[in-house]
């Protein structure tokens, strides 16, 4: 990822910011509490055509009621010979409800992003069994013993494991 990246959804911080070389970092999230350059729904992102060169979304996906339109806004956004690197859960418990929607396959990944107009570089499973077992019990031990927060702070973090992808023409 180089250029100017847009990271979609990005919360409270520019982690991925340190991992790249670019010219432009652009946080954008709905929610204005975490104070990103740009408050807007991913599905409807009020930026030029080919405003970046890169796109970083990651575990965003499956909270937005309709993600191919998101994706479409993605391909929208990048100028030619532009990438996107997309992370989604598989398999997760329930959280940031209501607005959780969705979990993806490869399939259903490979589709929506061809269907936009992207090349597909790659499409990596990350986690796996010992992965989904772990977050079981770790979830299991956070609810049970209500383990999240202790003095305003996350004992434990969210383990989750899905997918990757990268590309575009």
């Amino acid at each position: 990822m180089k250029g100017d990246i847009l990271d979609v959804g990005s919360g409270k911080s520019d982690r991925y910011s340190r991992l790249f070389k670019f010219n432009k970092y652009v946080r954008l999230d709905i929610d204005q509490v975490c104070e990103p350059d740009i408050v807007a729904d991913a599905q409807n992102i009020p930026l030029p055509d080919q405003s970046f060169d890169s796109i970083i979304s990651t575990q965003g996906l499956e909270h937005m009621p309709n993600p191919s339109k998101a994706i479409l806004e993605f391909y929208r956004l990048l100028r030619n010979n532009g990438c996107c690197l997309i992370t989604v859960p598989f398999f997760n418990e329930l959280h940031e409800e209501p607005h959780d929607y969705w979990r993806f396959t490869k399939y259903s990944l490979e589709m929506m992003f061809k269907e936009a107009g992207f090349n597909i570089i790659s499409i990596e499973p990350r986690g796996g069994f010992f992965a989904v077992i772990a977050q079981l019990f770790t979830r299991y031990l956070i609810n049970r013993f209500s383990l999240f927060w202790r003095g305003g702070q996350p004992i434990f973090k969210n383990i989750r494991s899905g997918y990757g992808l990268a590309g575009q023409d």
